[in-house]
């Protein structure tokens, strides 16, 4: 591949009347003029370039200058900056830049759907039977047994493993087929959220296949709920893979690992909890009847959780093939599952579980990002959204408008235009842990109604699509020079041409500068700039992997950039 080239922009584009601003990387110490051309050479905006005081920057061991060119007038497409001898990749400025983004991004979590085949005309070049089924040699997730043997012994010295149970559906959480409640669960509210949203803001056109995919996801959260008469009835299952990791590349339908589920767990539980009232509360206007199911599933749920309050998910190193998903704190997962029964009961016994909870009374939205083991950022921002009749809803707002402005004031002291700058290093996921920052920024947005923080998700975008150290888009199909070398086990073109490519709209983790015991980590990347610790490799599972809980905000925010152009 040719050298990239120092100019950085968005290689998707920008938004009318939105920031535009791009990243030079260079030495010098005086500003460069700068120009924007059309795609016939004619120049469009002539502008002079901001040197970066810090030198190198460090996130990315770079010395760059700032390029702003909000005030370009022109719309259309192939538009392209010069400075000095460099010419930045084309991008485009218009709208309805995300819309095809937002559409693909969700078709990902549809292509990752467990127990459904693909038919190849819906999904060209995608089409498979279905997974986990139970026809051999796959061995199927219609009938798996509680996990038993030696090794379940000794991670769950205190379950008897019973039975066997149901749970087919759902979808594949990553680059393996295992499937993890507490990454599905937030995966799920994600999307269930920017439903609700559209719904509100009758953007009904967007939502449709959304609410298929809500209820995909949901009814498999269901049946990982223990049923009465087995050991932790009411909790769920922590997880479903196979006793070893299934082989790579691999298709579904042909994992031969046997299935096994993993002792129930108080996070999963009530994740679960949280959820479901969430789903009875989106569903119930339009499905009563799934609406009431919900609910109980979520009441049965959080009583459960009640009952085992600290039956936590052991951290086996990921042994056993699948990942461990540990969470050694429950108590924000308490606080998560009594926002969403309280704003869909409104009853007192869980307003005044939120109202105690110790997440409530201080500030919780990290900037290094939520994720499924810190939740108490989620139940603030539904709280923000739906809260108004706490009697400490001012404060709650207080601190998402808090959190929002704290993160544009990293923002703006990045001269990639991204919202996170941990000082303790960039971890796996970066690039989802970056999505939830603008999650956090949109829904200020939409709580507030501040342009200031509209316009951070925009310039958020940019590093995601190619404005970043590596000047590469993460996102599958979008941007000149975009990630195609995913870590998957089904869209393993890379590894064997009977398999698919990684389809468009499909994140990637992205730069992840803390090693994990657990995982091989490419001693390539070990002493680089945090930025720069990213390789576009099918073997780079730390850095390359996808995952629905990078998606899905993926989708809220193209979905939120799509509603809110105009």
């Amino acid at each position: 591949m040719s050298a990239r080239p120092e100019v950085r922009v968005n290689q998707l584009g920008y938004l009318p009347d939105r920031p535009m601003r791009a990243t030079l990387i260079s030495s010098a110490e005086l500003p460069v003029p700068f120009t924007v051309r059309d795609i016939a050479g004619a120049t469009m905006f002539v502008g002079e370039s901001q040197p970066w005081p810090v030198r190198p920057e460090p996130s990315s061991g770079l010395s760059v200058h700032l390029l702003d060119f909000t005030g370009l007038a022109a719309r259309g497409t192939g538009f392209w900056i010069s400075a000095g001898d460099q010419r930045s990749h084309p991008f485009a400025v218009a709208d309805g830049l995300y819309s095809s983004l937002c559409g693909n991004a969700l078709r990902v979590l549809y292509l990752l759907r467990s127990g459904m085949p693909l038919a190849d005309d819906i999904t060209p070049g995608y089409g498979r039977p279905a997974g986990h089924v139970g026809r051999p040699p796959n061995r199927g997730d219609i009938e798996v047994p509680a996990w038993t043997g030696p090794d379940a012994d000794r991670l769950y010295p205190d379950w008897r493993g019973e039975g066997s149970f149901d749970v087919s559906g759902g979808w594949y959480d990553a680059g393996d087929y295992g499937k993890y409640v507490t990454s599905g669960a937030i995966a799920l509210w994600q999307l269930m959220s920017t439903l609700g949203w559209l719904r509100t803001i009758g953007r009904t056109e967007l939502a449709a296949a959304m609410d298929d995919e809500c209820r995909w996801q949901l009814d498999w959260l269901l049946r990982m709920q223990v049923p009465p008469g087995f050991q932790y009835a009411g909790m769920a299952f922590h997880r479903v893979h196979g006793t070893e990791w299934s082989p790579l590349p691999g298709w579904a339908h042909e994992d031969p690992t046997r299935r096994v589920l993993h002792r129930p767990s108080t996070t999963a539980t009530l994740h679960l909890a949280a959820v479901a009232a969430q789903g009875a509360r989106l569903f119930g206007p339009t499905d009563r009847s799934y609406a009431n199911h919900l609910l109980r599933t979520a009441r049965e749920a959080y009583e459960a959780a009640q009952r085992h309050p600290r039956l936590l998910a052991p951290d086996d190193n990921c042994r056993f093939g699948g990942g461990a998903y540990p969470d050694e704190d429950p108590t924000d997962d308490f606080y998560w599952a009594a926002t969403e029964l309280w704003l869909t009961t409104k009853e007192e016994s869980y307003r005044a579980a939120v109202l105690s909870s110790t997440h409530h009374h201080r500030d919780v939205v990290d900037p290094g990002g939520f994720d499924f083991d810190r939740v108490a950022a989620v139940a603030v921002l539904d709280l923000a959204r739906s809260g108004q009749e706490l009697p400490d809803y001012d404060r709650v707002r207080e601190m998402l408008r808090a959190a929002a402005d704290q993160l544009l004031d990293i923002q703006r002291r990045q001269p990639w235009g991204q919202p996170y700058a941990p000082d303790t290093g960039w971890v796996w996921g970066s690039n989802g842990r970056l999505l939830n920052n603008l999650v956090v920024l949109a829904t200020a947005h939409t709580v507030e109604g501040d342009p200031d923080y509209a316009n951070a998700v925009t310039v958020g975008m940019d590093y995601l699509l190619g404005r970043n150290a590596l000047g590469q888009s993460y996102i599958t199909g979008y941007g000149t020079d975009f990630t195609r070398h995913q870590r998957t086990r089904q869209f393993a073109q890379d590894r064997d041409p009977a398999f698919p490519p990684p389809p468009a709209g499909a994140i990637c983790g992205g730069p992840n500068s803390r090693p994990s015991p657990d995982f091989p980590y490419d001693r390539r990347l070990i002493g680089l700039p945090p930025q720069c610790c990213y390789l576009d490799e099918p073997t780079s599972e730390v850095t390359n992997d996808i995952c629905i809980r990078w998606n899905a905000p993926l989708i809220t925010i193209t979905t939120y950039l799509t509603a809110t152009e105009t």
